[in-house]
């Protein structure tokens, strides 16, 4: 208001004077709703852009997750099957080559769509690269991978789609969950060390590597 009334007296006061100020302040004020209105409709327009990128590569990843278990699950059991026939004392043709090929496939559409330096994703990429398939690969041992998969997977979609939530939502939203991702973090790296570890289904899955086809 000082800034005001300096201005009135230098231009010599008088209704003229006050008539041009007001005239100002209104232009001022106009601007500034001109201002603000693009600048809440440009980051509403990259808010829907990313939003909306975000949940179909979630629900691209959840449908590739999805196609894997059930190649790991069909694996499972045609290598049950094997095995019985091996006890029995009876042979059979492999039919692991056809899914292990169709499990290559969506393994490595999955390995690209993941984050290499998320901590989730890394886990995923590690356990999903360790997975080993041949003839006599222990299907106790492709079941453990496929829970693991499955639990650390609804680890990240749940962690991706709390991100969109938080895109989504105003500035106070953000302001009281700016601490969520931390705090989910925390609670997967716990789960991730006890129950969640696949440690010991990596080093199976390493011996089997090494052990002729």
């Amino acid at each position: 208001m000082d800034l005001v009334t300096r201005i009135y007296h230098t231009l010599g006061g008088g209704a003229a004077t006050l008539a041009v100020i007001v005239a100002l302040i209104a232009l001022v004020g106009a601007l500034a709703g001109v201002v603000t209105s693009y600048l809440v409709a440009g980051r509403a327009v990259y808010i829907n852009s990313i939003t909306a990128e975000r949940s179909k590569w979630i629900e691209k990843l959840r449908t590739n997750i999805a196609t894997y278990s059930g190649l790991l699950a069909e694996l499972s059991f045609i290598l049950m099957g094997q095995k019985v026939l091996s006890e029995q004392g009876s042979g059979s043709a492999s039919l692991v080559a056809n899914v292990r090929t169709k499990i290559n496939n969506i393994a490595s559409v999955i390995q690209l769509q993941l984050n290499p330096w998320n901590e989730i994703d890394k886990n995923l990429l590690r356990l999903i690269d360790s997975v080993v398939i041949r003839d006599r690969t222990d299907h106790l041992l492709v079941d453990k991978a496929d829970k693991l998969l499955i639990a650390h997977s609804q680890w990240l979609l749940k962690a991706e789609w709390e991100k969109v939530k938080y895109e989504a939502h105003g500035g106070l939203y953000r302001w009281w969950n700016n601490n969520e991702d931390e705090k989910r973090l925390k609670k997967y790296r716990a789960w991730a060390a006890a129950e969640g570890s696949f440690d010991d289904v990596i080093a199976q899955f390493a011996r089997v590597k090494a052990r002729k086809a």
